[in-house]
């Protein structure tokens, strides 16, 4: 999606009451969204990838930022444009080259939980108890106002 048409999304509306606090769209940002079927990013999403197929490979377009309320309707999602940030990545990889796999320690076994035995099954509460003590208090209920 264009970031112009993306940024018809999150127009205050009232444009007399737009303030430094509403939300615009960088060129360093992408976006994204399915309004078909409302799909978008949601709170807790931030920093998941936007992958794009292509000719059967996987590319890593960008990582999810912000959006409006995942709640209907939906609108686009906001991502960080990675090829933005290439030359950047770029300088830090050569900045931080990565490590020699040999002189990373030795694998160790997780320590094993022996001492746990088992105390019995855990019984938790069912939604059809509550249902069911529901549908009881209401027919004592009807029954009671017949009397």
């Amino acid at each position: 999606m264009e970031n112009s048409v993306c940024a018809s999304f999150f127009q205050p509306q009232h444009p007399s009451q737009s303030s430094s606090s509403d939300y615009s769209i960088q060129e360093d940002m992408l976006c994204a969204g399915d309004l078909i079927t409302g799909k978008a990013i949601c709170q807790g999403d931030s920093g998941g990838p936007l992958v794009c197929p292509l000719n059967g490979t996987w590319f890593l377009m960008g990582l999810s930022s912000w959006s409006m309320d995942c709640r209907p309707p939906v609108g686009p999602s906001v991502f960080t444009r990675l090829s933005y940030f290439t030359n950047w990545i770029s300088q830090k990889k050569r900045e931080n080259p990565p490590p020699d796999p040999a002189l990373a320690p030795p694998q160790e076994a997780p320590p094993g939980l022996d001492s746990m035995t088992s105390q019995a099954p855990v019984h938790e509460p069912w939604l059809c108890a509550a249902l069911l003590a529901a549908h009881t208090l209401l027919l004592l209920l009807i029954l009671l106002g017949s009397l």
